[in-house]
């Protein structure tokens, strides 16, 4: 799946580019074009912050199961069963092992949304240069951006109101889910 994103991503980093180069003639549908790649690129963005915050959820259910297995193994080794003892440490060992592999999995793909977003905003600056100024603003908030159709400045506005909200919204339940990751590890 994550294989899938990132060529996605570089297709659209490639289309943009692609279109960023072309000469004057034909504008408009050239930055439209332009827009639609950096919207993609922006989902892409998006679903790899998706994946890091499901790898996370796995590696505190990876780190709780193994501290499962570390309690059965100090309780069992408490009554002397020796069998429990040893299959408890044997799965705890393989959780640590998996929460070890999340663990650099996380750490990647972290580097590769660093990545992502720095060519995003090379996206968006380099569309900024070459578009109307309307247009740039529209997708750097995420709306489209109107060039060419008939929609009003106020339009414009509330559609990019309504997704900046949109965005902290899912920032605020992201930072929820974090500080309530983060209990639960601390237990």
């Amino acid at each position: 799946m994550f294989e899938d994103w990132k060529q996605a991503w570089r297709q659209a980093v490639e289309n943009f580019h692609r279109e960023a180069g072309t000469g004057a003639a034909g504008a408009a549908p050239r930055i439209r074009a332009m827009e639609r790649e950096v919207t993609s690129a922006s989902g892409a963005l998006g679903n790899l912050d998706d994946e890091i915050r499901r790898t996370r959820r796995d590696l505190a259910k990876e780190r709780e199961a193994e501290q499962v297995c570390r309690r059965r193994e100090v309780l069992a080794g408490d009554v002397g069963d020796d069998e429990t003892v040893r299959i408890a440490a044997e799965f705890a060992q393989r959780h640590a092992e998996r929460a070890a592999v999340l663990e650099r999995k996380i750490h990647v793909l972290e580097d590769e949304r660093t990545l992502l977003s720095r060519d995003v905003a090379a996206m968006r600056d380099k569309l900024a240069e070459i578009s109307p100024a309307g247009s740039a603003r529209g997708v750097s908030d995420g709306a489209a951006s109107g060039t060419g159709t008939a929609r009003s400045s106020d339009d414009d506005r509330s559609s990019g109101e309504f997704y900046r909200m949109e965005r902290e919204v899912r920032e605020r339940a992201a930072e929820q889910r974090l500080e309530e990751l983060k209990r639960r590890m601390q237990q």
